[in-house]
């Protein structure tokens, strides 16, 4: 006789969910939504999703404080992109708005933003001059031949990045 090898599915089996969930979390750290995501995509019921999270969550397998906080500091260090680029991704890994925007808060100030946006355009190849001297002038300018189409082209390669407009304007112009 023929053996099915395909699982059986058992949506309403908590011990099952939670071998799932952990086996999930194995492979890398997830955010609670990206978890209930992938259990409601394999047939769990809603009931037995939202146990399994808590239970995870009592034993400290889930904090999606920490995993912002943790992510944030690797896109900042490895990753040239801006706020709105960050927010972006933290957006991807289905982490609650209030908590996105009070991690970019505490986490990303304007000027960690400039020296991203320095190293990127250092990375592309352009000259930046540092000029920290006045707060009124910008902290960057750059060496080129036709200036307004540059800049131009320089300020949609950073807010294409996410950076926001006043710290594109202070790298730029």
């Amino acid at each position: 006789m023929f053996k099915t090898t395909s699982k059986t599915k058992e949506p309403d089996n908590l011990d099952k969910a939670y071998e799932y969930a952990v086996f999930l979390l194995s492979l890398r750290l997830r955010t609670i939504g990206e978890l209930r995501e992938k259990m409601e995509k394999r047939g769990y019921l809603p009931s037995v999703i939202e146990q399994t999270v808590e239970r995870l969550y009592q034993q400290k397998y889930l904090d999606d404080r920490r995993y912002a906080e943790i992510f944030l500091d690797n896109l900042k260090r490895y990753r040239n992109l801006g706020y709105y680029g960050i927010k972006k991704k933290l957006m991807q890994k289905k982490l609650p708005n209030d908590l996105i925007d009070k991690t970019l808060e505490e986490g990303l100030s304007k000027e960690e933003e400039l020296e991203i946006g320095k190293r990127l355009l250092k990375k592309e190849g352009y000259a930046v001059k540092d000029s920290e001297k006045d707060d009124n002038i910008t902290y960057s300018s750059y060496d080129l031949g036709e200036a307004g189409k540059e800049k131009q082209k320089i300020a949609n390669r950073l807010k294409s990045r996410g950076f926001r407009s006043d710290v594109i304007a202070k790298l730029v112009f």
